[in-house]
């Protein structure tokens, strides 16, 4: 019996000794499944990001930009910006909750003709001074630089005004 304990024992020898795969299953495990969870959600994360643009958002192919967005609250002076491709041009109305539509002067809008790009800010000067409360819709006339006075489209879009 003095050799109870020593692998080199003839009742020892003659069976391998067995070692676990792992020192601490459990610890491995839970481990493991912590990795997996959260490569789990950067997967989820990365594939369903929403990766589009203002412009994909846009329904329509001859407006590439809006401001303020659709069914957005906004300050009751906030600048409507109009993007257009770069060949198009366009007046606006505004039309407020009543849908009294009030067409803005082209000396009140501030544009980059070269870009398709409106702009137009209320104010004490011009015939919008502020927007009224409640819902507010934008109307633009779309025209071709090459052909103005022939309108080939319209996009409106709403917003409501908070005052």
């Amino acid at each position: 019996m003095a050799n109870a304990g020593n692998p080199g024992n003839s009742a020892n020898s003659t069976t391998p000794v067995k070692r676990k795969a792992f020192k601490h299953p459990g610890r491995f495990a839970v481990v493991a499944a912590g990795v997996v969870a959260v490569l789990s959600i950067f997967l989820i994360a990365g594939f369903s990001a929403d990766t589009t643009t203002r412009t994909q958002r846009t329904p329509n192919g001859n407006v590439t930009d809006i401001a303020p967005e659709p069914n957005t609250i906004v300050p009751p002076q906030s600048a409507i910006i109009v993007d257009l491709r770069d060949d198009l041009f366009a007046t606006i109305d505004v039309c407020g909750p009543t849908k009294t539509c009030t067409p803005i002067p082209e000396d009140q809008l501030s544009r980059v003709k070269a870009l398709g790009r409106l702009t137009f800010q209320p104010g004490a000067d011009k015939d919008i001074n502020r927007y009224q409360p409640g819902t507010n819709t934008v109307v633009v006339h779309i025209e071709r630089q090459t052909d103005p006075g022939v309108e080939i489209d319209t996009y409106q879009w709403t917003f409501t005004s908070k005052s």
